[in-house]
């Protein structure tokens, strides 16, 4: 009989590991088939192949013949297996071919589907001259009986493949998890802004304790695509257990040489251990991460979305360019490859992947690039069913962006918008035509290159017209908040997170008295998974004006709601909505601020720390002239500064710089406080600014307002993307220390949407105001003043 050997081991012990470092301790039975000698050889069939004496007995053609095939008996055994893999050495001289096929079923006269067996890169360590495939063939989990098949053939006279012997080994991996579960996010490389997609780790596949990786590392500059298994193949984990006792049991290897592994339902596994920067030296493609596809044809739709969202993750993580191009060392020689690339790009001898997932390597390459998200920005506050609401996205970069704008409404099922923003272009979306029956819709606006998302409220009585929120934090400072009087302050949590978050928040008054909600003996505030939470101020602390702190267990997005003036409600009086601050800061910049009538403006400084801050407040005029005051703010207490009674009757922008990081906003009210806006400055001048949405139309004013807070005179330039598209500019030159105003509408007059972006020759501070209604400041329906987002 053939040479047949069986035994029952824990994977990683039959290697050399010891348990705690298994791959797995899920119980295997394992055997081997060889064929090798004369013996071996005579029991098959034989057709125009002779079996030679060299070696103690090899195949080849008979002499003459083209074509000839060799066939092993049926070979009985005494369990059931699931997969097989092969190592044979053979000679296959120039113009011959040897096709070697395996199959396997649960009786003689059931034997199943011929396999081929493809010779991979992969070899095992104590015959690297031997060819062997590179992952097992899986065969049903009844199969009693293999068999296996050589065919021989040839163009040359006389000429011949040689096989000089075939070793088969075959697992019975049924033991083991019959199910993964608790799948987690992907983990590696810096944080992305893709969502890593969730994988199950070894342990849940494999059984056992996790492996620990102590082998080399680099950082992947490409990805390398592999196929194995066969298209009907339904239960991955048998076959996983088998592919990891075949690479390291038979080959030899210390691991499997996968990274990660995904099925055809679209589960993604945990491959090697170590993660996406362990190192493969078995393969080739130098510092690469390599994912194998279980199938043999086209991935279906489940398994192309997984692999499209783990190469996002994967290329974002890494910085790596999906359609890009690397250099690799192959042979010795240093050629250029694709960043993601075919198995045979690499290797052409390997049998790997099918045409069909080659074919469709360029659409992979585009979607993945569509899949990443290179921009994100999110927004709290949300109410289509009340007021008109639009969302806002410049492209400034010189790549069309995908954008998808997410709507998070409550209750319901997020809804999604995708389009295609051309370089430099812009698009909308009013969410008040895609739904209005709900209140509660908070937002986020995400892209595959970098844009400026922005979102605009009409209330009726007031507008908002604000940036998103580019980085959800852990803590949140808000300088201005009041419950005297008609002032009504809400405060909109969003949790963008997959899981609850507890929060808390520190409202700071001007005394320096301090409350926490909830206290700390009780349990924080949950935030539900991708919902948002609203605390009514008034209800924790009425009558008072104060700063808040929220602290979260996970990064939130914090937005406050302020509703003020006479009769106030969400659909009268005023409003303002600021983002808060996510971080402090020793330095605070304003562009806007005027004490002119009908305006009242007011700073308001937090200072949230446990010693005394000491800060000096500049205001800088349009001429260039600036005039200081300094002030000490005590621990846990907020500033107020009424501006009118220090700079009367003047437009102004402000700096204040502080000794120890405090956060500041401006408040401008007007209209005998029934309109009015507030929000944060910015932490350092830039030399570039951009404002994805404006308007000029109807009854709108929108202006401009730029400081020079530098000690050089600065040149601005200013580009505009009007309603139809078209482009214009605005060029001004600005002295050192002073303020300017650019009143857009007399520029570009009725505008229903207008961007802007602004650049100088030093740093410099750019906020827009918007105003509803006529120029007389005492009918107007409100306005808003924000600064832009900061370039490049």
């Amino acid at each position: 009989m053939h040479r047949l050997v069986v035994t029952i081991a824990l994977i990683g012990m039959m290697i050399g590991i010891t348990p705690s470092q298994a791959f797995a301790q899920t119980p295997v039975q394992s055997g081997r088939i060889v064929f090798s000698t004369q013996a071996d050889w005579q029991r098959g069939t034989r057709t125009d192949v002779q079996i030679i004496t060299n070696a103690d007995g090899e195949l080849r053609l008979e002499r003459g013949a083209t074509r000839g095939t060799f066939v092993s008996e049926p070979i009985a055994l005494t369990t059931t297996l699931n997969a097989a893999g092969v190592v044979w050495h053979a000679d296959v001289p120039p113009g011959t071919t040897l096709t070697l096929e395996l199959r396997g079923g649960p009786a003689p006269d059931q034997p199943g589907p011929w396999q081929p067996l493809t010779a991979g890169e992969l070899r095992a360590r104590s015959t690297p001259d031997a060819f062997a495939i590179e992952g097992v063939r899986p065969l049903p989990s009844d199969t009693r009986v293999l068999q296996f098949r050589a065919t021989f053939s040839t163009t040359v006279p006389n000429a011949s493949p040689i096989l000089s012997d075939v070793s088969i080994s075959y697992f019975d991996t049924s033991a083991g998890p019959p199910r993964a579960i608790n799948a987690v996010p992907a983990v590696g490389g810096p944080a992305t802004l893709t969502v890593p997609p969730k994988l199950f780790p070894r342990t849940s596949w494999a059984g056992g304790n996790p492996r620990a990786y102590r082998g080399p590392r680099e950082a992947p500059q490409g990805i390398v695509l592999h196929q194995i298994g066969a298209d009907a193949l339904d239960d991955s984990l048998p076959f996983l257990r088998a592919l990891a006792v075949y690479h390291e049991q038979t080959l030899g290897l210390n691991d499997t040489v996968y990274h990660y592994i995904i099925g055809r339902d679209g589960a993604i596994f945990e491959g090697r251990s170590g993660g996406p920067t362990a190192s493969v030296a078995e393969l080739s493609g130098g510092a690469a991460v390599h994912i194998a596809l279980i199938g043999e044809g086209a991935p279906p739709a489940a398994q192309f979305d997984a692999l499209r969202a783990l190469l996002a993750w994967l290329c974002d993580a890494y910085r790596l360019e999906p359609s890009g191009q690397r250099v690799i060392t192959l042979n010795g020689s240093s050629v250029v490859g694709p960043t993601i690339a075919a198995h045979s790009d690499l290797a052409p001898s390997a049998g790997d992947p099918s045409n069909a997932l080659r074919d469709a390597l360029p659409q992979i390459r585009q979607s993945v690039s569509a899949a990443m998200v290179r921009s994100r920005w999110f927004f709290a506050e949300g109410n289509p069913r009340d007021y008109e609401e639009r969302l806002a996205v410049l492209n400034p970069g010189s790549e069309p962006a995908t954008v998808r704008f997410i709507i998070v409404r409550q209750p319901g099922v997020e809804v999604i918008r995708e389009t295609t923003v051309a370089p430099g272009a812009r698009a909308n979306l009013v969410i008040n035509q895609v739904f209005n029956d709900t209140s509660d819709a908070p937002a986020i606006v995400e892209s595959n290159a970098p844009i400026i998302a922005e979102r605009f409220m009409n209330f009726g009585a007031d507008l908002s017209l604000q940036p998103g929120v580019a980085h959800p934090s852990r803590v949140w400072y808000f300088a201005e908040g009041s419950t005297e009087g008609d002032k009504r302050t809400f405060l909109v949590l969003f949790n963008p997170q997959s899981e609850p978050v507890g929060a808390r928040v520190l409202l700071i008054t001007n005394d320096g008295t301090t409350f926490v909600y909830p206290p700390f003996d009780s349990e924080p505030v949950v935030l539900l998974p991708r919902q948002r939470t609203v605390i009514v101020m008034g209800d924790l602390l009425p009558n008072a004006s104060f700063g808040m702190r929220v602290t979260a267990s996970q990064p939130i997005v914090a937005e406050r709601t302020m509703i003020f003036g006479p009769g106030s409600t969400l659909t009268s009086g005023g409003m303002h909505i600021s983002p808060g601050m996510t971080e402090l800061s020793r330095e605070w910049h304003f562009a806007e601020g005027t004490t002119a009538p009908p305006f009242r403006m007011s700073l308001l400084v937090l200072n949230p720390n446990g010693d005394r801050a000491n800060v000096t407040v500049r205001f800088l005029t349009p001429d260039g002239t600036s005039l200081a005051r300094r002030y000490a703010i005590p621990p846990l207490a907020r500033l107020s500064i009424d501006v009118n009674d220090v700079v009367p009757e003047l437009g102004v922008a402000t700096t204040i710089i502080a000794d120890r990081p405090v956060a500041a906003e401006r408040a401008l009210y007007w209209r005998n406080d029934a309109a009015g806006t507030a929000g944060p400055g910015v932490m350092a001048p830039a030399y570039s600014w951009r404002f994805a949405d404006g308007r000029t139309g109807g009854d709108y004013q929108q202006y401009l307002l730029i400081s020079n807070p530098s000690r050089s005179q600065a040149r601005i330039d200013v580009t505009f993307i009007l309603a139809d598209s078209s482009r214009a500019s605005r060029s001004l030159v600005m002295p050192a220390g002073s303020r300017y105003t650019m009143a857009v509408h007399e520029l570009f007059p009725d505008q229903t949407i207008i961007s802007a972006t602004v650049r100088a020759t030093q740093p410099v501070v750019v906020e827009r105001s918007i105003y509803a209604g006529p120029p007389a400041a005492t009918t107007n329906r409100g306005g808003e003043t924000s600064p832009g987002v900061p370039g490049d």
